[in-house]
Parts: C-alpha cells; structure tokens; sequence
C-alpha cells in the first residue's frame, strides 16, 4: 500500500508491519482470500481517492461491496438485472413502503438497507445466488372489439344457454 499511497499511508499506518497498526490489519483482513486481496489492492488503485483507505473501506473493497452510490443507481434503473449486492440491499427494503414513500425517505430507506447488507456480507454472510429465471410482465395487449357478426353471435350463444329467454 506504500507504492500506491507513499507517504500517506506511512503517515496514517506507518511503515513496520509489526506495529498495533499492522496488526490490526492483520486481524481485519484475517479470512479475506489472495484473490480478494488482489481486487481490494486493484480498487485502489483504480480510485481516485488520494488518501488510503480505512481498514474497514478497505475490507468493503475486497469483498466487492460497491458504494452506496453504485448501489442507489442500480436500483433506481428500471427493468435491469441487478448485481448480488443490489439484489442483498434490495431483500431488506419493504418495496410498498419504498414506492410510496418521497424521495427523501426512500433515499434514507436504500442507506439503511446498505449498511445492513454491507454489515451482513462483512461478517461473512453470502451474497444471494443468481435468479435461476425472472419472470416477465406480458407486453400489453391493444384489445380489438369485436364485429357485429361476433357480438350478435355471442349474444345467441348466451341466449340459447339461458332457454331462449334473453
């Protein structure tokens, strides 16, 4: 992290792995995969934060937990397949109450939903598994009235049913 932050991240952790600092990042990062290390050290990389990350953002960024932003984006785009971590925040929304609620609550409603998946999958709870299949709403359908010739057959049909007496 000292190649990618120089002297800030010396200043903020400072530079013997061995110090409380160390390892309390030891203990933080205790069960996080290389391979997870790997995409918490390339999030890093990639962001323009010119400071190093906390050791919890840090840990969020290795476990692919996207930023509140991403998430509330992702949720607001109509008809999109959401990522896992969507799909997590989105299980903890009352979806009534998030339709009928103003813009303001129903931001306040995906921040809470946000901190509680994000607290979830950080103490090691799983992200939900892909949908096996969605189900579609049918396109609407224009209705076509009927000719007089249908409705009078119809109506003879309904006729004979009830004994003749219509």
């Amino acid at each position: 992290m000292t190649e990618i932050y120089g002297h800030r991240w010396a200043s903020s952790y400072g530079d013997d792995p061995a110090s409380s600092a160390g390892q309390t990042w030891a203990k933080g990062l205790a069960g996080i995969s290389p391979q997870q290390l790997a995409a918490g050290i390339g999030a890093c990389i990639a962001s323009a934060q010119p400071w190093p990350p906390t050791l919890p953002e840090f840990r969020q960024m290795c476990l692919g937990i996207p930023s509140l932003a991403a998430v509330r984006a992702e949720l607001q785009r109509q008809g999109s397949q959401f990522s896992a971590f969507a799909r997590l925040v989105w299980q903890q929304i009352d979806a009534y109450r998030f339709r009928h609620a103003p813009a303001e609550k129903a931001d306040r409603l995906i921040a809470e939903a946000y901190a509680a998946a994000s607290e979830y999958v950080m103490r090691g709870g799983e992200l939900p598994a892909e949908p096996v299949a969605a189900l579609e709403q049918a396109a609407e359908r224009n209705p076509v009235p009927a000719s007089r010739e249908q409705m009078l057959g119809h109506l003879a049909g309904i006729s004979e049913l009830l004994g003749g007496r219509a």
